[in-house]
This record gives C-alpha cells, structure tokens and sequence, in this order.
C-alpha cells in the first residue's frame, strides 16, 4: 500500500491518500472542516491492509499537526494487536453503499449506461454532478 502514501515517477504528492482526504475536507464548509477531521471514515478492502488506518491517521496528524481531536474510523487498537471494525460490514461497504444507492429511485437519472459511456465517456459529468 506503500505507493498510496508515496509520491513515485508516475504520481504526484497531491495524488496522494493523506493528501486527497486534506484536500476533500478543505472542499467541505469552513463550518464542517473540523467535524470532517474528527470523523475521517475509512472502508473497503484496502483498508483492512496490517496497519493501514494507523499510517492514515499518521500521516495525517504531519498534515493537521495543530488539529487535538483528529480521528480516524477505525482507529488502531491500544493494544495495538488489530484494529477494530475488522468486519464483514467494513469489508463490503462500498458494494453495501452502491447496491442501496442503486435501489433508489433516483438511481435512474443519474446511472450511465454501457451505450451512453462508450459514445461519450464525459457524460458521468454531467449526469452525476
């Protein structure tokens, strides 16, 4: 996982994890910054990786030093043995989000179908924003 934390020949720093999630929550209200600091959520199998959520909430302590009540969910473990939330639910829970998202019935004006993106690939543009 290391190349999602390290700036290589074929990225940039700004394309980097700790980066992108710096650079989406500066996206968010000023209001809602520190909010968005204090409940960094991490899912899918990536982070399920020995040590992933600690190095996230590592590098991002570098980039919010200032920031006392940075968190990241799941967080490591004190014992520092596993980190909790290693779960099913964690594991899924982008293909859990997408299948709710799909069964909503707003689904069909925003879905693209094959057709649509194969004769032009910027329509997710313009129907999901």
């Amino acid at each position: 996982p290391e190349i999602l934390f390290t700036a290589s020949e074929t990225s940039s720093k700004e394309e980097m994890l700790p980066q992108l999630i710096a650079q989406s929550i500066a996206l968010c209200d000023r209001d809602l910054q520190a909010d968005m600091r204090s409940a960094v959520v991490l899912a899918g199998g990536t982070t399920m990786l020995p040590g992933f959520c600690a190095r996230v909430k590592e590098e991002l302590v570098k980039l919010f030093p200032d920031d006392n009540n940075l968190h990241v969910i799941p967080g490591p473990n004190p014992t520092g043995t596993s980190e909790r939330g290693y779960n099913s639910q964690r594991k899924h829970a982008a293909w859990i989000g997408g299948s709710m998202f799909a069964s909503l019935d707003t689904f069909d004006q925003v879905r693209v179908l094959k057709q649509e993106w194969e004769d032009d690939e910027h329509i997710i543009h313009r129907k999901a924003f």
